[in-house]
């Protein structure tokens, strides 16, 4: 995993500083070597490889991304005003109060918070005392309650079931490309998966944490009936070490377990090759499907039927949503979607649909709960 990485500023006297982009665990930065400094004393230098690879690994790849933008802009922030270094790192409680405000009235309280915690993040890794204060929350809590309308965005749509028919209707499951794709956006549906745990992000690319086709096995019934998958991701957003879900049968026209079984007959993939790869027409060999490809051959289809586009993760908040809908329990569907908290709370969507179906009806509920006040007689007593 490549290094979370200290970005380069430029100053407002038009000079570039920082050039080269610096690793934030780089040992040739002063202050994370003053971090990790004994007095009178030196460990291995193994020892300081593994303290290095550890705080390496404790950062997702995009985590680390969006930490060195927001790191950019507070480095672009303290030089516009000229701040001394020594106020920056670490930073002073005033400075951190006059940074979180600069985004009052313009940017979102949400872009605010991310900053302060990539820069607070910056200060936990270098061991620098944090001067964060209750005033920085209320200064927080003041920008998000002004942020302005052309800062804040609208809730993502999410996929629907009658999205997904049409769409099956409109993909020829016969040709490799749209076999992956059908059996790729039912799987993401009803798994409540994350668009990224299961295709990388280009199709040259093929990271470890994208699942095999090794990694699903199918559950049948004593009959022999088709009853579920499971399939092991190797790595999620909350489970670096991977997690396995149940991909279950549904009574509709997007059952995920045929399209998958579709998938695996027309592509006949090794089983050393990522699960939703296609036989290229060009290659004849397997081909990755890539996030890319696939969120455009669904957006090709559904614009003709007028969807806005959508994003990866609206798969994920309509199969939430939908087995919300069907009358699942929140807490069954909570742990289904491996959601690590209540933020799955907020990517509900059609309340119309969700709470209906999870408000007993007061007969039911009644009826539920009446106990006989005699016991019912036996039928052989006279």
């Amino acid at each position: 995993m490549p290094p979370l990485v200290y970005p380069p500023v430029r100053t407002s006297g038009d000079s570039v500083k920082h050039l080269r982009k610096r690793p934030l665990f780089d040992t040739s930065s002063k202050l994370f070597t003053k971090s990790l400094s004994i007095p009178s004393y030196f460990l291995p230098t193994s020892d300081y490889d593994n303290i290095l690879s550890a705080l390496n690994n404790c950062y997702a790849t995009s985590t680390q991304d969006t930490h060195s933008r927001a790191l950019k802009h507070y480095h672009i922030f303290c030089d516009e005003r000229a701040i001394p270094s020594h106020l920056r790192f670490p930073a002073h409680e005033v400075i951190l109060l006059a940074y979180a405000a600069s985004h009052f009235g313009s940017l979102s309280g949400g872009t605010a918070r991310h900053r302060i915690n990539a820069l607070k993040t910056f200060h936990d890794v270098h061991n620098l005392p944090w001067h964060g204060s209750n005033r920085l929350t209320k200064i927080l809590k003041g920008v998000t309650f002004n942020t302005p309308i052309s800062s804040t965005r609208p809730p993502r749509a999410p996929i629907t079931t009658s999205m997904l028919k049409r769409l099956l209707n409109k993909l020829d499951l016969e040709t490799p490309l749209d076999a992956a794709v059908a059996a790729c956006a039912c799987t993401a549906f009803w798994g409540q998966c994350r668009l990224g745990e299961l295709l990388p992000s280009s199709s040259t690319s093929s990271p470890s944490g994208i699942p095999k086709r090794e990694h699903l096995s199918r559950s049948a019934s004593k009959r022999g009936n088709l009853h579920s998958y499971e399939l092991l991701l190797p790595s999620t957003k909350t489970n670096r070490r991977g997690q396995t879900i149940t991909i279950l049968r549904q009574e509709h026209t997007s059952n995920p377990l045929p399209l998958l079984q579709n998938h695996l007959a027309v592509n006949n993939l090794p089983r050393s090759t990522t699960l939703f790869s296609y036989i290229s027409s060009s290659h004849n060999t397997p081909t990755p499907l890539s996030k890319r490809r696939f969120l455009a051959r669904c957006n090709n289809i559904w614009s003709t039927f007028g969807y806005p586009r959508i994003t990866g993760h609206s798969f994920r908040i309509g199969g939430t949503s939908q087995l919300l809908a069907s009358g699942i329990p929140p807490d069954v569907v909570k742990t289904m979607g491996r959601w690590s908290s209540d933020t799955f709370l907020r990517y509900w969507r059609h309340m119309d649909r969700i709470a209906p179906a999870q408000t007993p009806h007061p007969h039911t509920r009644h009826h539920r709960n009446r106990t006989p006040k005699h016991p019912p007689r036996s039928p052989h007593r006279r």
